[in-house]
């Protein structure tokens, strides 16, 4: 597919998102397909990526392990920054790097709303 819809929905999610610092759209193996960074240099955001997606990837087996189904959404809260995470389709999933303080619920909404676009961009 064309870069373009990537670039345009992270730009899009990462205005929706009050206090996004940047938004990473990864690959299976961890690589940066696409990223939009507002107040986090690329590569910080493509080693957030990385990192999330291997958390994201245990989180899973954990939650098949204790009967939870299959994991959807992960968010991480530190002191710093606040990432979120969700699993997409193909083994593909998207990172949204926030403030600390950020409204975590906006940011939920805007992060369902980017990944139904993305899943549908995903051959």
């Amino acid at each position: 597919g064309c870069d373009v819809p990537f670039q345009y929905l992270l730009t899009n999610l990462v205005v929706d998102a009050p206090g996004a610092q940047g938004a990473v759209f990864v690959d299976p193996e961890g690589e940066a397909v696409d990223f939009v960074a507002r107040r986090t240099t690329p590569y910080e955001l493509k080693l957030e990526g990385a990192y999330h997606g291997i958390f994201l990837r245990r989180a899973g087996q954990l939650a098949r392990l204790v009967g939870a189904g299959d994991l959807i959404q992960v968010s991480i809260s530190g002191r710093s920054m606040q990432a979120m995470g969700v699993v997409l389709r193909a083994g593909y999933y998207l990172v949204l790097v926030l403030e600390p303080g950020a409204p975590a619920s906006v940011a939920a909404a805007a992060m369902r709303r980017a990944a139904e676009a993305l899943n549908a961009e995903i051959a």
